[in-house]
């Protein structure tokens, strides 16, 4: 999703959601600054940044993905030979790290080292053969963002940015509005399905787009499937940008807010989604899962964080030098590993994350599909189905603009969902 322009205040933009923004990727990292203060002193912010990425180099110095990231930063500065530098110690790591439109490197994108040097971090990665489309949706402006499955009615639920709508599919046939007019929503991100419960759960945030700044609006909405009636609206009134949301076994729900770099939960019983954390101690928060022993996962700017169900605190998981597990969209639990959309760090990648037995370290990674499928133009998420995720292919949610309005649309394509094995 994006809104490029601005990046680095405009943390709560579509972009964010993909952290395909260059100025987010690494102001994530360094402690949040106003929007004002970014705007009034860029430079300053990018050498913030770059000290920032630099001190966690000390501490994780076989990093591929900071190096990435301090690149990104001597970009934001102007510095290309420092950027292209740092790349260059990429090369034949494997990491799947492949810079992308929208990261920062659009200024070097016809320049022929650069280029050269992207086709040979492309070519690290083994291509793995493209998944299966599983259903197309006629709509080639819905830009939908989230997806996700009822499995008791054997439906699909994808949420649409630029129409700020529900839509519902069984996969064979055309989808159909599934919210109404009059459940106000603005634009939507994530979705997740409580089967036991009978509910849809939707994220409807402007927090991204220019009205915020007359009147912020976050609250995530609960949809009956019995009967698709909206039941209730829950507001998060502290909130600056909610992203995605999940529920766990015990009914509470849990949010991001993708600007803060927070947390928010309800619990049952209650009506309005409260701070859960330390403020801005998830940075990069996007994508979330719930395991069903009550374990949560986060998405993280450098990788995955666990939440502590107890009072919200986030450790970011160990991991070997040979994954990258930052820059991560949608989150799921399978079998005892996550699941995760990966689309900052590359144009496009679904990965399987193995954990140990515990779930509090990150012992390997499989590229489940590589950025060489065909439908791949900006995926976002996916929803377990079965044996495979199916996956969000081409959601052209980099061309929502702050304003409303679509940029190009003449050059969309109608919504692709591919089903990507997920392996034993």
């Amino acid at each position: 999703m994006s809104s490029a322009t601005a990046t680095a205040c405009h943390i709560g933009t579509v972009a964010s959601r993909r952290l395909r923004a260059a100025a987010l990727i690494v102001a994530l990292l360094v402690h949040p600054a106003s929007p004002a203060q970014v705007a009034d002193d860029a430079a300053a912010a990018a050498r913030a940044s770059l000290g920032r990425v630099r001190a966690l180099r000390l501490e994780r110095p076989g990093d591929g993905l900071l190096v990435y990231y301090q690149a990104v930063a001597h970009m934001m500065l102007g510095e290309r030979d420092a950027a292209l530098g740092e790349l260059k110690t990429l090369v034949g790591r494997r990491l799947g790290i492949v810079p992308a439109r929208g990261t920062g490197f659009d200024s070097l994108w016809d320049d022929a080292e650069f280029q050269a040097l992207r086709d040979r971090l492309a070519a690290d990665e083994v291509r793995t053969p493209n998944a299966p489309v599983a259903f197309r949706l006629n709509e080639a402006r819905l830009l939908p963002e989230g997806i996700a499955f009822d499995p008791v009615g054997k439906r699909y639920y994808l949420g649409s940015l630029a129409q700020r709508k529900v839509v519902v599919t069984d996969g064979r046939g055309p989808a159909r509005d599934f919210s109404q007019p009059a459940d106000k929503l603005d634009t939507v991100l994530g979705l997740t399905v409580d089967a036991p419960g009978r509910a849809l759960f939707a994220v409807s945030t402007n927090g991204f787009e220019d009205s915020a700044k007359i009147e912020r609006r976050n609250a995530v909405l609960r949809y009956d499937l019995r009967n698709g009636r909206l039941v209730s609206r829950h507001d998060a009134p502290a909130a600056k940008q909610l992203n995605d949301v999940a529920v766990a076994p015990d009914g509470t729900l849990y949010a991001t807010d993708s600007e803060a770099s927070s947390l928010f939960r309800m619990r049952p019983g209650e009506s309005v989604l409260t701070p859960f954390g330390t403020p801005a101690a998830a940075r990069g928060a996007n994508g979330i899962a719930a395991a069903p022993n009550g374990a949560l996962f986060v998405t993280l700017t450098t990788g995955i964080g666990r939440i502590d169900p107890s009072d919200g605190a986030v450790k970011r998981l160990d991991q070997p030098d040979s994954v990258v597990t930052g820059g991560i969209d949608g989150l799921y639990w399978y079998r005892g590993d996550l699941v995760g959309v990966q689309n900052s760090t590359n144009p496009g990648r679904v990965i399987r994350i193995r954990l140990d037995p515990e779930g509090q370290r990150i012992v390997g990674l499989t590229v489940l599909q590589s950025h060489h499928h065909p439908e791949f133009a900006e995926p976002t998420t996916g929803a377990i189905v079965g044996r495979a995720i199916q996956v969000l292919a081409n959601t052209h949610v980099g061309h929502y603009q702050p304003d409303g309005t679509v940029q190009d649309p003449e050059t969309l394509r109608p919504t692709a969902v591919i089903a990507v094995p997920l392996g034993p």
